[in-house]
């Protein structure tokens, strides 16, 4: 995909008032493309973001050592205090959003894949 198309499903995602962040990275952590929604002040400065980018993408490769015998990740959520975060793993990118600490996972999971039509594994 295009960084204009990854771009483009970024911007989607942020007009859903429960997303806060939408970002694809990189298999380094690196965010390719993304933002915050134009309202939402961040909670962690950008070397922090940083390094939760660099966490998330470990923990995708992680586990994807286990796909053979448990199948493919669709996609991993934590619920924190203060916000969800949700990592997708597409082909050569995660896709990492951050959303309201309110949201239902599972039906905010799955309007995520269907704006980005990411097939569900």
């Amino acid at each position: 995909m295009s960084d204009d198309s990854l771009s483009s499903k970024c911007e989607l995602l942020l007009k859903e008032p429960e997303i806060r962040f939408a970002g694809f990275l990189d298999m380094m952590g690196n965010l390719v493309v993304g933002s915050f929604r134009d309202d939402v002040t961040p909670l962690k400065n950008e070397d922090e973001r940083k390094k939760m980018f660099i966490e998330a993408v470990l923990r995708i490769r992680t586990r994807q050592d286990f796909n053979d015998n448990l199948g493919p990740v669709s996609y991993a959520a934590a619920r924190r205090k203060n916000v969800v975060t949700f990592t997708f793993p597409l082909d050569d990118k995660v896709l990492f959003v951050s959303a309201e600490p309110t949201v239902d996972i599972d039906k905010t999971a799955y309007k995520i894949m269907d704006i980005c039509s990411i097939e569900n594994n």
